[in-house]
């Protein structure tokens, strides 16, 4: 049967048969209905014979010899919901022109379709699927596990890229922590406490080792190295929402960060909200009873709840002046405010 749709090109509108479209009709009158076609593909209000026979011209032109053609044609369907999925298989296995601008916008193919075709596309179409909006975990996790630094940077960069742990570990587990990759994972805002501080972890552990290297000096470089990592811990808490710092203490514990001169560190760097996570994490304490002792506790309960916590007894004076000093600043805070 001849498939026959109107597109209404030109002045007149004409019909194209499917069967005469790539050997009748010349390259302007293909380009002409590759440009127009899809909008068939997309209009609920289409009959089902126009559809169909749309779809054989679909079909026509994603096989022309014309590499213009088929690049009008891939824009043209790359937001058509009614794309059959042997045409939108061929599209996405087209030449990078063709298959990136399709597959950064298509819906047509399944979370199954996606996990195959990661596998079969280039690079660059690769590329294209990690600028996807929006993005699911699943494809997203997929992209993170095949994709070279170039998609895995451009994912990183992809806000609607959601950055979980299945997307964000294989990242840290691939590529250098010096990397491009990591740098761009580094500047999101929404990573987990789990991959944020394995990150910082990183990150930090990588400068010491290189340190090492080129200085041979591992005892003053572990120093050194111990105290990058704690200033990036610090600009990590600094970083993290007041209603996630528990999760950040959680996370912190148990990977052995949540140490006594860590916890000395936050005093003194007046991360209030974090040392009563820190501490209640420690104790078992409820985060509020922890606060209120470190804000007006006398030093004995502030003593009792460091022994309690397992802190060394060696910097309990520090921890002190330190808490004093917090305690001071907010005296003048509260002072200020009120005469102002």
């Amino acid at each position: 049967m001849r498939a026959i749709v109107p597109l209404g090109i030109g002045v007149d509108a004409m019909t194209i048969s499917a069967e005469s479209l790539l050997t009748h009709h010349d390259e302007a009158t293909r380009l002409a209905i590759a440009q127009r076609v899809g909008q068939r593909l997309g209009d609920d209000a289409v009959t089902e014979a126009d559809r169909q026979a749309a779809e054989q011209l679909v079909a026509a032109l994603a096989q022309d010899a014309i590499d213009r053609v088929r690049e009008a044609l891939a824009v043209s369907v790359r937001n058509a919901e009614h794309l059959p999925r042997p045409v939108a298989l061929r599209i996405a296995h087209d030449i990078d022109s063709v298959a990136c601008p399709f597959l950064e916008f298509t819906k047509v193919f399944s979370e199954s379709d996606w996990q195959q075709l990661v596998l079969t596309l280039s690079r660059s179409s690769l590329v294209a699927v990690a600028r996807r909006t929006p993005m699911t975990e699943q494809l997203a996790a997929s992209l993170a596990t095949v994709g070279d630094a170039d998609v895995a940077t451009t994912l990183a960069r992809n806000k609607a890229a959601p950055m979980t742990p299945p997307v964000c570990l294989p990242l840290l587990e691939r590529f250098e922590p010096f990397s491009d990759v990591l740098e761009v994972l580094a500047e999101r805002d929404d990573l987990v406490e789990e991959v944020a501080l394995r990150l910082t972890t990183m990150v930090s552990e990588a400068a010491r080792a290189k340190m090492r290297r080129l200085y041979d000096m591992p005892e003053q470089t572990a120093l050194l190295g111990a105290e990058a990592e704690a200033t990036s811990l610090v600009a990590l808490v600094r970083k993290t929402q007041p209603d996630r710092l528990e999760a950040l203490a959680r996370s912190m514990r148990k990977l052995g960060k949540l140490t006594d001169f860590f916890l000395l560190r936050a005093a003194r760097e007046r991360l209030s909200g974090f040392l009563a996570a820190a501490i209640a994490e420690r104790t078992g304490r409820p985060v509020e009873a922890v606060a209120r002792i470190l804000l007006r506790g006398s030093s004995m309960e502030v003593a009792a709840l460091l022994r309690e916590a397992g802190v060394n007894q060696a910097i309990y004076e520090e921890f002190w002046l330190a808490l004093s000093a917090t305690r001071l600043s907010a005296f003048h805070h509260q002072w200020s405010t009120k005469v102002h």
